[in-house]
């Protein structure tokens, strides 16, 4: 009994002192996990370059990987030109919103014969937005001043990627052992730009053909919106969820009637159920074997502790875990209760 109690307790010491490690040891964790999924992204995408068919030839890895290199700079200079030229009208329109919410308050009294409606100053008072926005803030704005961090690891990742197997084979105390490894990290690397790719992918048509819905209804600021949508589209299962509700309740800030909000309502949330149910399963299919359950646990745990950052990390940090768990008979339980239904086959 006395050794039973005392397994428990070392278990719940290293889950303390992991957890205190991960809170205030995020500022150096999150940037490098970010790197991670950066370096994925580009072997994920230099490995597609290098399959494009040129007849007898093939695309040298190099020239793959500087395509990527610029494919993803490219990207990152388009999200910067959209904010940028969109900064000075979002902050101009905001008085207008804000008379127009104000003017529809007012309507919703006229109509249902209600003495006394909260105005939006008290809706914000309760809601406490300022704190809601110091959160947002602080968490994005991290992001942000961890990107020059992010991009030097990133260079030394790749920098290392092509000794990391003579590394693990030098760890390794004999050869089937560092075979092992070597699997292992193949595997993780294999899932996480599996991943990585399929869900950019993903997230760009969705952002596309968001921008044709909210353009063709005629809604304001179309392009931040659909890459807004982009972004939220890493957040598993509420992303999706933001992606249709905040530019549908700008619908009724900007026009008279509820056409456009029921538009923009039904046609944003047809096309998220759509790719979420249909696109994204049949082009991820099961290979990454998590559990929805699992998924939003994740989502919950690793928001509350690295932030709006832990949202768009929690999957892919819940890959390599269910990935490293498989591996070992001692951690298999949690790779089965992060499964989908138990089964650890891919």
């Amino acid at each position: 009994m006395s050794s039973r109690l005392a397994n428990v307790t070392h278990v719940l010491l290293i889950v303390l002192v992991s957890l205190v490690l991960l809170y205030f040891g995020r500022d150096f964790l999150i940037p490098l996990v970010l790197a991670v999924m950066t370096w994925s992204l580009l072997n994920a995408l230099a490995g597609q370059f290098e399959r494009v068919p040129l007849g007898p030839l093939k695309v040298p890895r190099w020239l793959a990987m500087l395509l990527a290199n610029l494919a993803l700079f490219s990207m990152l200079l388009l999200i910067y030109q959209i904010l940028a030229s969109q900064a000075p009208a979002l902050k101009a329109a905001a008085p207008l919103y804000q008379e127009n919410f104000n003017q529809m308050l007012n309507g919703f009294v006229t109509r249902f014969g209600i003495k006394e409606l909260p105005t939006s100053d008290m809706f914000l008072d309760n809601i406490n937005i300022g704190t809601l926005l110091s959160w947002i803030g602080g968490s994005v704005g991290s992001m942000l001043s961890s990107l020059i961090l992010v991009l030097i690891y990133t260079g030394f990742l790749f920098a290392e990627q092509h000794v990391m197997v003579r590394k693990l084979e030098a760890m390794a105390d004999n050869p089937a052992e560092a075979r092992n490894m070597h699997d292992l990290m193949l595997e993780i690397a294999s899932q996480m730009q599996n991943y990585i790719w399929m869900k950019t992918l993903i997230s760009v048509v969705t952002g596309v053909l968001s921008y044709l819905i909210l353009k063709l209804v005629g809604v304001d600021f179309a392009a931040v919106w659909a890459l807004l949508i982009f972004l939220l589209n890493y957040i598993p299962n509420i992303g999706s969820i933001l992606g249709v509700l905040l530019p549908a309740l700008l619908t009724l800030v900007q026009f008279d009637t509820l056409t456009p909000f029921l538009v923009i309502a039904l046609g944003l949330g047809a096309l998220q159920f759509a790719i979420g149910n249909v696109v994204e399963p049949a082009l991820m299919g099961k290979s990454l074997n998590l559990s929805s359950l699992m998924i939003i646990l994740s989502l919950t745990f690793w928001g509350m502790l690295w932030g709006i950052p832990g949202m768009f990390l929690s999957v892919p940090i819940m890959v390599m875990l269910a990935i490293v768990c498989a591996k070992f008979d001692s951690l298999r339980s949690i790779a089965v209760i992060l499964s989908v239904d138990g089964s650890l086959e891919r």
